[in-house]
């Protein structure tokens, strides 16, 4: 290029980079643009510079005076608008042309003379191009309309003259459709375009669409590059084209008509040709690069994004276009082979194909040496709602119209995107069709076309439901969660009747189920609590073997006896939802696995087997006396540990066992939470740890322990944090995990002592049965010979064990028992100790590397380390506990000296904004909705700084000269935990009480004795103290992350920050949200040599900090206390009470309505008293800066009376919990 240097590509998505590419391979710089919504674009990232727009999501793209003004601002030569949104916008070109800068695409007297359809007919007609028979000029009132057609003869096609894309257009058979079309299309034409104008044109039914790439040098000279074949379409819009066509009398006139205009740079001309006769006449042309021109690429050899480049620049020379000669040479011989295309969009089928937004989970092309994919998506990409939903343009170029059509199957075929639905197996369908192999297809095509998907449509989502597989990703770690069924039992017997896998991915169903249509033939079971079933409302059995038919419904209701949660069992589970880390169950809380990431909602849509084995057709159902009971009292088997004796006093634990818990209301995936006594506890603080005696320094949970969260109990299921700095006392035993799932609010539970040796006992016997099960399902064997699974009932307790297993003094170190599966090996005297993490890490590493009977490919699955402790997840029935503490002993004997060694790590240098906007607005949200006050409201700064003897401007300091090394790195989605390594500068303070339901992105925070940052938006507690980039993604789409490691921070990792405006930060975070942000960090050693030094010459000064911190820590403890205990009170006095809540639960003429997800009540739009119409919201919920809608449901609460509200705004809800209790009259 002599003149075009830079390049402003005015457009987003797959036509955006497609653009780029071309422009980089000419040397040009190129300027991106995009909006919030486009941020992880392609287009973005590949782009020299990108700029965000201000416009919004909506109407940025379209914002022209903006454009302009970046274009002016980066020194454009020229602006290039692809398709779509200003490429058609004659005064948008004019003003680029009035900036002084060379608009890539025709004059705008071109567009002008094209914009308009009927004078673009007229046009046509003086160049000799026939013209599909129609009116003369637009047609004025409806009188006017019905004339016209019948002249014309129907059927006619009714036009906006104005705008495009299938839009303003109108099928008339008859006099009746002619009047009621008219009022629609003028009204669309002035909604849509701002022009009311329409004509008419007689419809040709057995017709076909094609089109000619033509183009011309804006001095009257003009060349074409063949034809396409556009003929099949969906409501006007084109889903497969073709190239070659092969109709010269058609170019040639197409070319007459560029020249008659003298029209300049790529467009294409539009024909429709009737199929019977043969004859062909003008329908419009784009002023335009076509979004289908690649086929002609593929087919001529050639770039027509560099030939309108090369074009521009010679504009830019003086010269008007390029030369005649110039253009000439480029005319091309005769195409070479064929070329297909296929659109590949985001859209639902079981919704007439309505756009489907979300993220993209997994994204991968089938890639072929013939194969060019035009995209701006990949693994990561979100979706907007706001934009056309194309993905990408799949083109393969064969020798024969047989080998590209063999081809493009073979690519859609075995292409996969997994999130929302999308049309790849539609276009599967239409290349295998034989009609389309035939290559007779016409524009009415696709309205006789059969297709069918083999798909779940979800009409109603129930209260919770989430897709699980078993066992989920319990060796994932790094602060997500293991996932998986609640009830293991129930959702393994589920898949063995449909002839499933036992761990095949299927429904997790809480409370209430959802509605389910079937596009497609299926079978399922449903196993587990007892609820309403009915198939096309006729009512079916559980724990059987059903059969559905195409276009049947399922409906799943309530749960009516005990227990919570049922699953659903598909045969061949749920194709599109895309695996992580080997598994696809979800784990809403860190937005992982399942569909989206997120619980099942209406009108998602969940691809399943397209064929059933025959062996299947049998019915099969599980004979009654296998069925589990779900009785209002579990007694769940336990074991001690990791944290009893020396922490709790010894009646306390005595407590544990004897008490009768009551389920609390707060019941979920991710913690169960009792109500019963509370401990009197063995210590007066928690050290170092906090100023509870329940916190401890961070270690990490076993799956199924007892939590103590300050004074209140907690049971730990499968979507708890890996680690946390709270007391965990007892641990249910792994057999027992499907009762702690089914226990639900109001049930009471009782923990039952039991030895090591019990434990393996009862889960191998467990284990058995399934085994059994799985065996009679498919034939193997009979249900006779099985043996009923009976668990053990409470009698006289058994001695309660300890948790301390052994002690070795030598390296202070302590293994706890965690029940069957976990060893927590715990070091020194609970005080934060950076030669204890040494030790964590040598025992980590010793492990990984261990072989034979103790190892990772022999029993071992997974490690959690923090500063003081390593927890040992282990299969218990594999490695015997003995012989696992035994090999642990060994290890620590062989460890020399660690306090003189040199830790590899990394120092990053990260940026943080102290006061900012965010912070200051999550804040607000959480004394609005959560609490009032506190005495670290309304600015957690300051209240860390004055809790430890500090101004704010000292803990800044600290902020900004520390380097905080990362001792743990898990918790909530690889949430660095970090110590600052200077004694001097650590610092305490206590968590918030209660908790954050919302946390920003990259929030830096501090609680106890550490400081961490949290990488997503999120729950939270630790105190707001600053905002940095985030160091996870999730996807690991951008730059320094990978599906295989998503997280960015590793234990020793050293931070450190540097003060920056808010401006710059969100200039930093926008990159990082676009995939182009760079993280600062080098490669070091960390020398424990030097940091031991350290320790003993400050040893005194230490003393004296702690000293003041404490005298700090006192005075503010003293003010928490008053607030909290006001606080309480003003809620109490306004609370109902519990026993009226149970009583009017168990009220069969009340329903419950439930909260769908842990939110916070935001806004209550009802009264008690109130009458429910059908949609009806009832209540808005707040939960990660959405406000959810709880509304009430057609069928069962209109006309439902509000008998009982039970929550207000600010009352913190999760899934399951009832907001209002209803009355209905039968």
């Amino acid at each position: 290029m002599e003149k075009l240097k830079t390049l402003l590509v005015a457009n987003r998505g797959e036509i955006a980079a497609r653009i780029i590419r071309s422009a980089k391979q000419l040397g040009i710089r190129t300027i991106a643009i995009y909006t919030e919504a486009d941020a992880a674009s392609s287009h973005v990232v590949d782009a020299d510079v990108a700029v965000l727009l201000s416009g919004g999501n909506s109407r940025g793209y379209l914002e022209s005076d903006e454009i302009i003004e970046i274009a002016k601002k980066h020194e454009v030569d020229a602006i290039i608008p692809g398709y779509g949104f200003l490429s058609e916008n004659a005064d948008f070109a004019r003003a680029v042309v009035a900036a002084g800068m060379v608009w890539v695409g025709p004059s705008p007297q071109c567009i002008d003379s094209f914009g308009l359809k009927h004078t673009a007919r007229d046009l046509a007609t003086r160049a000799g191009v026939p013209v599909v028979p129609g009116t003369q000029g637009l047609i004025q009132d409806e009188e006017d309309a019905v004339q016209e057609s019948e002249r014309l003869g129907y059927p006619v096609m009714m036009k906006s003259t104005a705008g495009g894309g299938g839009m303003g257009l109108a099928i008339c058979d008859n006099v009746g459709e002619a009047k009621e079309s008219f009022a629609t299309v003028k009204s669309r034409g002035k909604n849509l375009f701002k022009n009311s104008g329409m004509f008419l044109e007689r419809y040709y039914p057995d017709s076909h669409h094609i089109e000619v790439q033509v183009f011309g040098n804006g001095l009257g000279d003009a060349i074409h590059f063949g034809e396409r074949e556009c003929s099949i379409q969906r409501r006007h819009q084109k889903v497969i084209e073709e190239c070659p066509n092969l109709r010269e009398k058609m170019c040639s006139a197409a070319v007459g008509l560029a020249e008659s205009i003298k029209y300049g740079s790529a467009g294409t001309i539009e024909y429709l040709v009737d199929d019977k006769t043969g004859d062909f006449f003008f329908l419009e042309m784009n002023t335009r690069l076509q979004v289908e021109h690649g086929i002609t690429e593929l087919c001529y050899n050639v770039d027509l994004v560099e030939l309108m480049l090369r074009q521009a620049d010679a504009q830019l020379r003086g010269e008007g276009g390029l030369s005649k000669l110039t253009l000439q040479s480029l005319r091309p011989g005769d195409p070479v082979g064929f070329a297909l295309e296929a659109r590949v969009y985001a859209e639902n089928p079981a919704k007439d194909y309505a756009p489907s937004p979300g993220t993209l989970q997994i994204v991968e092309w089938k890639q072929s040496a013939y194969c060019r994919v035009d995209t701006w998506i990949r693994t990561g990409t979100v979706v907007s709602s706001n934009y056309d939903p194309l993905l990408a343009k799949v083109m393969f170029h064969g020798q024969t119209r047989h080998a590209a059509v063999n081809g493009i199957q073979d690519v859609l075929s075995q292409s996969r995107i997994c999130g929302p639905p999308t049309n790849l197996d539609f276009l599967v369908a239409i290349t295998k069709d034989s009609q389309f192999m035939a290559g007779s297809t016409m524009t009415n095509f696709l309205t006789h076309f059969d297709y069918t998907p083999a798909a779940v449509d979800v009409v109603s989502s129930g209260a919770y439901t989430t897709i699980q597989d078993f066992p989920g990703r319990p060796t994932m770690g790094r602060g997500f969660p293991h996932a998986g069924p609640m009830d293991p039992l129930a959702f393994q017997i589920a898949n063995l009747l449909v002839g499933n896998p036992p761990g095949k991915e299927g429904l997790e169903i809480t409370l209430d189920g959802p509605e389910l249509a079937f596009l497609n033939a299926a079978v399922v079971s449903i196993c587990g609590a007892p609820m309403d079933v009915e198939l096309d409302g006729v009512s079916v059995s559980m724990w059987t073997r059903i059969h559905i038919k195409p276009k049947q419904r399922l409906k799943i209701g309530r749960t009516t006896a005990g227990g919570c949660r049922s699953y659903l069992a598909i045969y061949g589970g749920f194709s599109s939802v895309a695996e992580w880390f080997g598994s696809k169950a979800t784990s809403p809380g860190v937005g992982v696995g399942g569909y989206q990431g997120r619980a099942l909602a209406p009108g998602n849509f969940l691809a399943i087997a397209k064929e059933i084995p025959g062996h299947l057709s049998s019915t099969l159902a599980l004979p009654v006396q296998f069925i589990p009971e779900y009785p209002k009292h579990w007694d769940i088997m336990t074991m001690p540990g990791p944290y009893d004796e020396g922490f709790l006093l010894e009646e306390d634990i005595k407590m544990i066992y004897e008490t009768k818990w009551q389920i609390s209301h707060n019941a979920a995936r991710g913690g169960v939470r009792l109500i019963g006594p509370k401990p009197r506890w063995a210590r007066v603080d928690g050290g170092e740890g906090g100023s509870h005696p329940s916190n401890v320094a961070e270690y990490g949970y076993p799956v199924g322990t007892l939590n103590w969260t300050g004074d209140d109990a907690c049971i730990f299921p499968v979507d708890c944090p890996d680690f946390g700095g709270f007391v965990s006392s007892t641990t249910i035993i792994k057999a027992d995990y499907w009762r702690l799932g089914q226990m639900k609010a109001g049930d009471t539970m009782q923990y039952m002592s039991t030895s090591l040796d019990e434990a393996l006992s009862v889960r191998k016997r467990l284990n058995t049965f399934i085994d059994e099960i799985g065996y009679a399902c498919s034939g193997k064997s009979g249900f006779d010979d099985i043996e009923v699974f009976n668990h053990p009932k409470q009698s006289t307790p058994n001695s309660i064990g300890k948790a301390i297993l052994h002690e070795i003094k030598a390296g202070r170190s302590r293994p706890k028992t965690g029940a069957d599966d976990y060893l927590l090996v715990e070091y020194g005297d609970g005080n934060f100790d950076l030669n204890n993490r040494c030790r964590v890490t040598a025992l980590t590493k010793a492990l990984r590397e261990s072989t034979g009977d103790i190892s990772f490919s022999n029993g071992l699955l997974n490690t959690v380390g923090c500063c003081n402790t390593l927890l040992i997840y282990y299969d218990g029935t594999r490695i015997p506990q003995k012989k696992l503490l035994d090999h642990l002993i060994g290890l620590e004997s062989s460890f020399e000296d660690l306090t003189q060694m040199k830790v590899p790590s990394r120092l990053f240098k990260l940026p943080i904004l102290f006061d900012s906007r965010r912070e200051t607005d999550a804040i607000k949200r959480y004394m609005e909705t959560q609490r009032p006050y506190a005495s670290y409201l309304p600015d957690n700064m300051d209240f860390v700084a004055k809790n430890n003897g500090l101004e704010k401007h000292d803990l800044k300091k600290i902020f900004l000269e520390a380097k905080f090394m990362a001792v743990s790195v898990g918790f909530f989605a690889a949430l660095p935990l970090c110590l600052p390594v200077d004694p001097r500068q650590r610092l305490g303070c206590p968590k918030m009480n209660p908790s954050r339901v919302f946390t920003p992105e990259g929030q830096v925070s501090w609680g106890g004795s550490c400081m961490a940052i949290y990488n997503v938006e999120s729950p939270g507690g630790y105190q707001l103290t600053g905002l940095t980039i985030p160091g996870v993604d999730i996807l690991g789409s951008k730059p320094g992350y990978s599906l295989q490691q998503p997280w960015l921070f590793e234990d020793f990792d050293q931070l450190t920050f540097h003060e920056v405006s808010e401006p710059e930060y969100e200039r930093q975070l926008a990159l990082f949200h676009s995939g182009r942000y760079e993280y600062d960090w080098t490669r070091c050693e960390f020398d424990m040599a030097e940091h031991n030094e350290l320790l003993e010459t400050t040893r005194e000064e230490i003393q004296e900090i702690k000293k003041r911190q404490a005298e700090a820590q006192e005075r503010m403890l003293g003010v928490e206390s008053e607030m909290m205990e006001r606080w309480i009170s003003e809620k109490t006095n306004e609370k109902i009470s519990t026993n009226e809540i149970e009583d009017l639960l168990n009220d069969p003429t009340t329903t419950p309505l439930l909260s769908p997800l842990t939110a916070n009540v935001w806004k209550l739009l009802v009264t008690e008293g109130d009458t429910l119409q059908p949609h009806d919201t009832v209540a808005i919920l707040e939960a990660m800066k959405l406000e959810i809608n709880v509304r009430a449901d057609e069928d069962k609460h209109a006309g439902a009376k509000v008998e009982k509200v039970l929550v207000r705004p600010g009352d913190v809800v999760s899934a399951g919990d009832a907001l209002v209790l209803l009355r209905k009259d039968e």
